[in-house]
């Protein structure tokens, strides 16, 4: 059996600036270092503990990884299909009170995860190379692996893998543990996962 432990990045300056996010390669604040910490301590009382960390290239989760594998004595393997989805193509990077003066129906249309507006990646193309880069770790995992990653992969997982079409979002301590068994992928804990109801 294959467990696969997927955790967020802490709060990136984005977050705290009012920006869209995305794309922008922002590192994470003083109370994103002190997250990553706090769920650093989770992991390494986890069973399997990760043997392998792989984390998205992005600062905010790189940093996150880092911070884990330094408790763990691992290293992180950044990979590239695990960044976050440019969902807010040329709103990237922009305070959200620019973008409504500059473009405000975009700024309406991002408001739908499924909307693809100009310079943004369509939901499609991030659900294909999410999937393709968590089934290659799935694949790889002996034990128990760790993967640092966004929301949009949270929901990815959730989504597409694991059928759970009511999932909503994650707060920023969730473990998401899967297993892996004869091929068949459960979720195995939920804690800290939000719902529909």
């Amino acid at each position: 059996m294959k467990t696969i432990y997927l955790v967020r990045h802490g709060e990136a300056t984005d977050d705290i600036e009012d920006r869209y996010g995305g794309w922008s390669d922002d590192p994470l604040t003083k109370r994103g270092r002190e997250t990553a910490k706090q769920l650093a301590g989770k992991i390494v009382r986890l069973s399997p503990k990760p043997t392998k960390i792989y984390s998205s290239p992005f600062k905010r989760a790189l940093e996150t990884a880092e911070i884990t594998g330094d408790k763990l004595g691992l290293k992180p393997v950044p990979v590239a299909d695990l960044k976050e989805r440019n969902r807010y193509g040329i709103l990237t990077s922009m305070t959200k009170t620019q973008a409504r003066a500059k473009y405000p129906q975009m700024t309406q249309q991002v408001e739908n995860y499924m909307e693809t507006i100009q310079g943004a990646e369509t939901y499609d193309h991030y659900r294909s190379r999410v999937l393709k880069a968590v089934n290659k770790i799935i694949k790889e995992t002996e034990e128990g692996s760790l993967v640092v990653c966004h929301g949009g992969t949270f929901r990815v997982v959730m989504w597409e893998l694991l059928g759970r079409k009511t999932y909503e979002s994650a707060d920023l301590n969730a473990v998401l543990t899967i297993q892996v068994e004869n091929g068949d992928i459960t979720l195995k804990n939920h804690k800290g996962l939000i719902f529909k109801s």
